[in-house]
Formats: C-alpha cells, structure tokens, sequence
C-alpha cells in the first residue's frame, strides 16, 4: 500500500513538472516606436516554405525568408522551448514584418554569458501575416530564471522569466 502511495506520488509530480514546462510564458515590453510580447511555450517544429508546400503540416512554424532551426544540443536536464518575439508598432498597431531583431537570451541562475538566439521570422502554419513572429527553439532548464534581451532597429528591450 505505502509504494503504491509513493508511486503515485511520484507520478502525480512528474506530471506537474511537464506541465508546468509546457505552460506558456508571456511578458510584455515596450520602446519608443515597438510594442514587444515574448511567448515562451512547448518547442515547434519548424518548416521551410517548400516543405509546408510539399507535406502540408497542420501544426508547427513556417520560416519566412529561408531560415533555419538552432542546431544546438540541449544540455543534459534542459528543455526545448520555443521562444517568439511578436513586434508590432507603437504607432499603428500593425505587425512589423521588415526589421530583424537581435535576441540574446541569459541563464541568470547558472550565471552564463548571454548566447545569441537564431531569430529566424515566421509564423503559424495557417496563421497568416498578423502572426508573423521572431525567434527559434531554444534549451532551457527548469527552474532557472533567464533574461532575454531584444533590439529592434537599435531600440532595446529586456524581458525576465523562469523557466
């Protein structure tokens, strides 16, 4: 009876753990001329324009622009997540489709050096242009707080979470 207890016990945490790696992370900033939103969610998988033309995927990212995927390993006890930055003017409100933002992002908690992030632009596969977004897939560790630094032709921007 006490290892069925702590069977579902462990159970019960481990999936507590996923879901609360799979949740979504939203933060919001803003710069002279952009309003920024950071999402931070499950990893994507990611397409070539051809490839969503030839395999006709109903979920994932389109790359505009022929992007491509980080290619980096996750470290042993990280998580890939997808992190997006949507840019959208301050003036406006519509989608800024023409910049190429710089994305840093910083473990915070293990005190590394700021590692650039591939922004590649994309969007929803059928999400159209309003959803054209920034960023890629990245690894990041449970429980580690982080700092994601963006800058939009010159205007910077920080955001902060926990992973």
């Amino acid at each position: 009876m006490r290892a069925r207890a702590l069977t579902v016990a462990v159970a019960s945490a481990l999936v507590l753990t996923a879901a609360a790696s799979a949740a979504t992370i939203t933060k919001h900033a803003t710069t002279k001329s952009y309003a920024l939103t950071l999402d931070v969610g499950p990893m994507e998988t990611m397409y070539t324009e051809a490839q969503v033309k030839s395999m006709h995927p109903k979920s994932g990212e389109v790359m505009l622009e022929g992007g491509s995927m980080n290619s980096a390993m996750a470290m042993k006890g990280a998580l890939e997540r997808h992190l997006e930055v949507h840019v959208t003017s301050r003036a406006s409100g519509k989608v800024v489709t023409n910049v190429k933002p710089l994305i840093s992002i910083t473990d915070s908690t293990a005190r590394t050096m700021s590692t650039k992030v591939n922004a590649v632009a994309m969007e929803g596969i059928d999400a159209g242009m309003s959803d054209v977004h920034y960023g890629n897939n990245v690894a990041l560790t449970p429980g580690h707080s982080y700092e994601v630094s963006v800058s939009v032709n010159g205007e910077k921007a920080s955001f902060t979470f926990k992973a």
